[in-house]
């Protein structure tokens, strides 16, 4: 393991520590380069399933408090049913002045970023399957493992 995964690695897991007390915090999955057999990721993906968006606010909280680690990361937000709702914004302040704050529904719901024209691509996100590094110990099956076996299923074989 090289230095770059070391400190992937230990942003995940001081994160994960973090965020595991978070009530509503439902899963929190690895996914993209990191999550693959690349030797050298850039930056690190995270899904982080929610039950309710009152959580967002410690989730950012949460992610500001391991940029110091390694600090190329996005955390994605869903809710349990899997629909998308925004990125965590670093700031400690939101929305604020920043021209990024003026997007389309930025900062609507406290701390969760919007992209202009982005949109999720569930098939690019799951050209891997995801590694869970947090579950809730309320949920008995993963959600981003279910996901990614309906999109393996439909996909055709090699």
């Amino acid at each position: 393991m090289n230095e770059r995964q070391k400190q992937i690695q230990l942003a995940v897991k001081k994160f994960t520590s973090l965020v595991g007390d978070v009530d509503g915090v439902i899963e929190v999955a690895l996914f993209g380069s990191a999550a693959s057999d690349k030797s050298n990721p850039q930056d690190f993906d995270l899904m982080v399933f929610i039950e309710d968006i009152a959580c967002i606010p410690q989730i950012s909280k949460s992610v500001r408090k391991t940029t110091n680690i390694f600090h190329a990361h996005d955390v994605f937000i869903f809710d349990e049913r899997k629909k998308y709702l925004g990125r965590i914004c670093q700031r400690s302040v939101c929305p604020t002045t920043s021209v990024e704050c003026y997007i389309k529904d930025c900062g609507n719901i406290k701390y969760l970023k919007q992209l202009d024209r982005f949109v999720f691509d569930e098939i690019k996100a799951f050209k891997k399957r995801p590694i869970i590094v947090w579950q809730s110990p309320v949920h008995k099956e993963s959600i981003s493992q279910q996901w990614f076996n309906a999109l393996a299923s439909k996909s055709p074989p090699l």
